[in-house]
């Protein structure tokens, strides 16, 4: 669905990260944790492409995107105001499938891959337990903290410079989760930079916990069209080979043991 969508609030929450509230409900009836927008920035030729944004946060008015500003497009999105109109497409991909029968859900961000799990902590915290594990470089990039706790979530931080939390990265967090946790083979759900969710990976496999995470991708079209964000995955009818799967439709949310890391 394509929509104009009014910025209803905005918030730096940290330096060079915003939250934006869009007055969407058409969108937010059909959203799911785990899935995207895409938001054309300007209505000028540059930038050309739309930018994709996870789903931040879903209720009856709308929906809500954090971004970290990286370049010309986020700074210019950062730019707008309460009251700007922006012109997107959503929701868009397949989100996170929720397990449901569980006692406690594991969910591992780096950096702001905190955006679409924030989504899917309030949709889990309806039926089970959940943890969250925030890694980043330093405090300033740990986001979403006291709005996490404040919703009953018990979250445990990691920086690299040991400025906040324990100093290590997140994934150190979550081994040392599994190795006291009461229960086996819990479910993960991750999203953050490509080295972490690999290791992720391999940590849910060594404690046989099924492992769903988010892709981050640039992407072209968002639709399928263009193959300008496909991921190798696992070819399970020639394991010796491999098969491109696109992270606009395919994904951005996947299987951790799918994905062929190497």
């Amino acid at each position: 669905m394509q929509l104009s969508a009014k910025i209803l609030e905005k918030e730096e929450v940290a330096c060079d990260h915003y939250r934006l509230a869009l007055d969407a409900p058409l969108i937010s009836k059909d959203a799911h944790p785990g899935q995207f927008v895409h938001v054309k920035i300007t209505s000028q030729y540059m930038p050309l492409l739309r930018r994709p944004f996870s789903i931040h946060r879903i209720n009856s008015s709308g929906i809500e995107i954090l971004f970290r500003v990286v370049g010309t497009g986020t700074r210019l999105l950062a730019e707008k105001r309460v009251g700007d109109e922006l012109d997107i497409i959503g929701p868009l991909g397949h989100g996170f499938m929720a397990k449901e029968d569980t006692f406690t859900a594991i969910l591992v961000a780096g950096g702001v891959g905190v955006a679409p799990l924030f989504a899917l902590a309030e949709r889990l915290r309806q039926f089970t337990e959940v943890k969250m594990l925030i890694g980043s470089k330093t405090k300033t990039g740990i986001i979403c903290l006291e709005k996490l706790e404040a919703l009953g979530i018990g979250v445990q931080v990691a920086t690299d410079d040991g400025s906040l939390g324990i100093k290590g990265i997140a994934t150190d967090l979550l081994e040392d989760f599994l190795v006291t946790a009461a229960s086996p083979q819990l479910p993960i759900y991750g999203c953050g930079p490509m080295p972490m969710l690999k290791v992720l990976s391999e940590i849910a496999q060594l404690y046989s916990s099924p492992c769903q995470i988010s892709l981050e991708a640039n992407m072209a079209c968002g639709v399928g069209a263009c193959l300008g964000c496909v991921v190798k995955m696992v070819d399970h009818h020639s394991p010796s080979h491999f098969e491109y799967k696109r992270v606009c439709v395919d994904g951005p949310v996947f299987d951790a043991k799918e994905i062929l890391w190497r």
